[in-house]
């Protein structure tokens, strides 16, 4: 089938973040699968870059967008930051202008047999739209969740954040159960996320489909020295990892470091934050802070613990299932392992105060042998559920002819 898919990003190999990663291995399962695949994405330089070094594997159909700076200049950038505080499940004006007015784009959803779109956000971009292909929604996160934690981080009822946070939670209700009931299919990683999904909109039809994180270091174990390091691996162009990894730097490194002074704590990832580098520079020896890496290969190879003590954010966490299947002991918070751990799937320990998360750090470094064998334990389930065997069956039968596009 056509399949069109619609996203923020053109994926390719080395892409730095783990949404798009996923959407790489997810266009290539597709491609597998005997479907003809075509992006959808704004013409922004990285997505340039992307679509030439991708132009062999599918084809991609960048858009036009207007520079934000024209216009009202200034006054027109500070109304869209402000659009997308109050309003996040809605592309900016001007993105949305841009789709609704692209010839190719609307001639390539009048002839497609399905259109994805990749990332909640984007399914506001088909809206009104005429097309007779199906419509699927991949929901990486369901903002919902999201937006009623950020309520209840909200403090006092009058608080000005507060105040912003309802609203916030007020458009995001009504948007995305507008987006889940106008698509044919909403695709979610866990059943945790279908929950929340089917809360946000009842009438969706909702699909579980885990993403294929087991493909690497499927059959290799990895042999841990016992002075290996602390990992985190993170965006931190993302607020949630660049307060996380602040967390670690300035509450719980410390307290490992009274047991094990030895402790080295990496921080691996893009756009790490200028606090981030001056916490580093305080203690180069023990706080490592890499930018981004061309592979994270050698930095799991050498990681005793993966620490992933996230304390926001919605969605299957990749960072921690990609430590699961390459069998390294995983410490976090709740939030990190939701939709991760279940009756069949554990880590190593599971804390969301820092005392509780730097002793069971400790406990890793106490016996390291120990902690990789329960580890390893674990990566064998892990490498199961997670499996890309499975994810193309469960796209064959959401993707496959037997669903056939609609009129409407």
């Amino acid at each position: 089938m056509r399949i069109v898919s619609v996203a923020p990003v053109v994926p390719f190999d080395g892409i730095p973040h783990a949404g798009g990663h996923y959407f790489l291995r997810h266009v290539r399962a597709l491609r597998a699968l005997g479907h003809d695949v075509t992006v959808v994405a704004p013409a922004t330089a990285e997505n340039r870059a992307a679509a030439a070094k991708t132009a062999g594997e599918f084809a991609s159909v960048l858009v036009e967008i207007a520079d934000a700076a024209r216009g009202l200049g200034r006054m027109g950038a500070v109304v869209e930051r402000q659009q997308q505080r109050f309003f996040p499940v809605r592309p900016v004006r001007r993105v949305r202008r841009a789709f609704m007015s692209s010839a190719e784009v609307h001639a390539r959803f009048f002839t497609a047999d399905v259109i994805e779109f990749q990332w909640t956000e984007t399914g506001w971009l088909g809206r009104g739209i005429t097309t007779r292909a199906r419509r699927i929604v991949v929901a990486h996160d369901v903002l919902l969740q999201t937006a009623e934690r950020s309520v209840a981080a909200g403090g006092a009822p009058w608080h000005p954040r507060a105040l912003v946070a309802r609203s916030r939670l007020l458009t995001v209700r009504r948007d995305e159960r507008r987006v889940y009931a106008d698509a044919d299919a909403v695709l979610v990683f866990s059943g945790k996320d279908a929950a929340i999904a089917r809360r946000a909109s009842p009438s969706a039809s909702v699909h579980v489909v885990r993403p294929p994180l087991g493909e690497p270091l499927a059959a290799t174990r990895v042999s841990v020295p016992s002075d290996g390091s602390v990992l985190f691996v993170g965006a931190f162009d993302r607020s949630v990892n660049a307060e996380a990894a602040l967390w670690i730097m300035q509450e719980i490194a410390p307290r490992v470091h009274r047991r094990h002074p030895g402790a080295v704590f990496v921080f691996a990832g893009a756009h790490p934050t200028a606090e981030m580098v001056r916490e580093s520079a305080r203690r180069p020896e023990a706080v490592k802070v890499t930018g981004r890496v061309e592979s994270l290969e050698p930095l799991y190879a050498g990681a005793a613990v993966a620490l992933v003590p996230l304390r926001a954010g919605a969605g299957v966490k990749f960072k921690t299932v990609d430590a699961m299947v390459r069998g390294i002991p995983v410490v976090s918070t709740s939030i990190g392992v939701e939709g991760i751990v279940d009756d069949s799937l554990s880590v190593f320990a599971v804390a969301d105060e820092a005392d509780s998360l730097a002793a069971a750090v400790c406990a890793v470094f106490d016996d390291v042998p120990a902690a990789r064998r329960q580890a390893e334990a674990i990566r064998r389930v892990a490498v199961e559920e997670f499996s890309v065997d499975r994810f193309r069956r469960a796209l064959a039968e959401i993707y496959g002819p037997a669903n056939a596009p609609v009129e409407r």
